[in-house]
């Protein structure tokens, strides 16, 4: 596995965050506007990796984002909403942090 992460999909901006396994970095950011184009250049970066996993919510927007990590060999993974915001509030962390946590042991498993 390389790179494990999430995105929380708002309207106007994309948050990001994720851990790449080979190197220990974790990142966080935001991609705006909040579009195809835009998101498909940010994920332009892990083209040639192996081991890409995005989690989301299962909400507005979710459709492009996932054919977007997909276009680059990458995996992407819906979450239901209302169970991430339940886990989200037992936890009290960001929503990405939350999904990336969440994912990781899951593709560790299948990778």
């Amino acid at each position: 596995m390389s790179i494990v992460g999430a995105f929380d999909i708002h309207r106007g901006q994309l948050t990001y965050h994720y851990v790449d396994s080979v190197t220990g970095e974790v990142r966080r950011g935001r991609i705006v506007p909040a579009d195809r184009e835009h998101l498909r250049e940010w994920l332009g970066q892990f083209k040639r990796r192996r081991g890409v996993s995005f989690a989301m919510e299962g909400c507005t927007g979710w459709r492009y984002v996932a054919e977007e990590v997909s276009r680059v060999g990458g995996h992407a993974h819906v979450a239901e909403p209302a169970e991430a915001a339940a886990l989200r509030a037992k936890k009290r962390r960001a929503k990405t942090d939350l999904l990336t946590e969440l994912l990781a042991p899951t593709v560790q498993l299948s990778t």
